[in-house]
């Protein structure tokens, strides 16, 4: 890490018919790609909601591939918000990992 690509912490929700076509488990891939820890979960409300943390140039690269998605996906909106921490994972968390619906 540099100055130029600092580190980010972004918690996200992706709404649209994101919700069975495997979303979670295209972005666990492509975050990992990446270099990005974090978690994705579905949320009863037809949304997936994630927190991913990495170089700037990083997220802002996984933020660009979620305005898509999957192939079977139909995003609607990407609503992101800069956090302090990663919240329901252990800070030292290696790779995306996919949490339960709630």
């Amino acid at each position: 890490m540099n100055n130029k690509n600092p580190i980010k912490i972004v918690h996200i929700f992706i709404t649209g018919s994101v919700q069975g076509v495997s979303f979670r488990w295209w972005f666990q891939k492509e975050g990992e790609k990446r270099k990005l820890n974090g978690w994705v979960r579905n949320r009863t409300s037809n949304r997936v909601e994630a927190e991913i943390i990495g170089e700037k140039n990083n997220i802002d690269g996984m933020l660009e591939k979620c305005r898509s998605g999957p192939p079977l996906a139909k995003v609607e909106d990407v609503i992101v918000n800069f956090i302090g921490k990663l919240t329901l994972v252990d800070k030292s968390i290696k790779g995306i990992k996919i949490l339960e619906t709630i």
